[in-house]
């Protein structure tokens, strides 16, 4: 019995401290947490603006599967509201769109658990260099007595937190879609200005392709160095034809110069400027067959044909860099647009 009258009035004496704090202590605290993503400004205000993409990067949403949300209104427009009710780790409340500008959007949000409140919220848009800085506050309220015992915490590090794991969503969201990836690559689109290269072209066996490149690159790069003219990048391959069914390869074992220039027998290789796509592969050349096939994918989706030779440039020297990870070749794809084909004729 005396052991409970003590935790008695240790509740009592703890519940009085809390009180009296809270009635010294702030109510307003203003959190507010930014990042730069590399994104159009109509990418990522559609994903902030939308309450039906607040799912897709929400910081609370992964910690209940099971929570129940409803929409009213025109979403993305003021007056659309976002109703949410979970377990303890999300509570409920709603959100209500008050305002949107082209770089701001102003809600409303209501706390019904773990309490009662109703606070003011923002996303601000700016462009930052290349990119966009997105910023993500709130006006957290804490009312009386609670906001006593908030100051036996770090209220703007436990809440800037759930806001710094959102808008790392939010980054990865949009540059997902801003910049897609295929099997895993980045692929980029850009002009090809005219390049010249010389080497040697056979069709061999695509077992001995490793074996045709250390006979030959040797052999071009001392005559371009004896000759004067200006190397201009990393040894390459131009591929003609790969054909897995006769396990063959029409390959050229080739280095860019500055100028078309004839180099004592070595043929000189001329690519017309055109538009290009390009993937930046790490790894053995052994699995660099995934980058083609990301190719292919992207140019079926983009209805691009492709132009031979595909260009392959050897950027790490293997010699150098024993990690293969790090081994950088340079994949390159001429296209057009593939032309449709012709109507039969009745």
């Amino acid at each position: 019995m005396k052991l409970l009258k003590i935790l008695l009035y240790i509740a009592l004496s703890l519940t009085a401290l809390v009180c009296v704090l809270g009635l010294f202590a702030r109510h307003d605290y203003h959190i507010e947490r930014s990042i730069e993503i590399d994104a159009p400004h109509a990418v990522v205000m559609e994903q902030v603006q939308l309450f039906k993409n607040f799912a897709k990067w929400s910081p609370w949403n992964s910690l209940d599967p099971n929570m129940k949300e409803t929409f009213e209104g025109t979403d993305g427009q003021p007056g659309a509201i976002y109703k949410w009710e979970g377990n303890d780790d999300v509570g409920s409340g709603q959100q209500t769109i008050k305002t949107v500008s082209a770089d701001r959007v102003d809600i409303e949000v209501k706390l019904k658990e773990p309490w009662e409140t109703t606070v003011p919220s923002f996303f601000k848009l700016e462009p930052a260099g290349n990119n966009i800085k997105v910023s993500w506050a709130i006006d957290f309220y804490i009312g009386f007595p609670w906001n006593g015992m908030a100051m036996f915490t770090d209220v703007n590090a436990g809440v800037g937190k759930d806001y710094e794991r959102g808008l790392n969503n939010l980054k990865k969201v949009c540059e997902d879609i801003a910049h897609p990836k295929y099997r895993g690559y980045a692929i980029e689109e850009l002009p090809a200005d005219a390049q010249y290269f010389v080497g040697v072209r056979r069709t061999i066996k695509q077992e001995d392709v490793a074996a045709f490149y250390a006979e030959i690159f040797p052999k071009v790069l001392d005559a371009v160095q004896k000759s004067g003219v200006q190397l201009t990048g990393a040894p390459s391959s131009l591929t003609y034809l790969w054909d897995d069914s006769t396990k063959t390869a029409d390959i050229a074992a080739v280095f860019p110069i500055a100028k078309a220039q004839k180099i004592d027998t070595f043929t000189v290789f001329t690519l017309q400027a055109g538009n290009q796509l390009l993937i930046d592969y790490y790894g053995h050349y052994d699995s660099i067959g995934v980058a083609h096939l990301a190719m292919e994918d992207y140019m079926k989706l983009k209805t691009l044909e492709m132009l031979t030779p595909c260009l392959e440039q050897y950027i790490t020297d293997p010699a150098a860099e024993p990690d293969t990870s790090k081994w950088l070749t340079k994949v390159h794809y001429f296209v057009k647009p593939k032309q449709a084909a012709p109507a039969p004729k009745k």
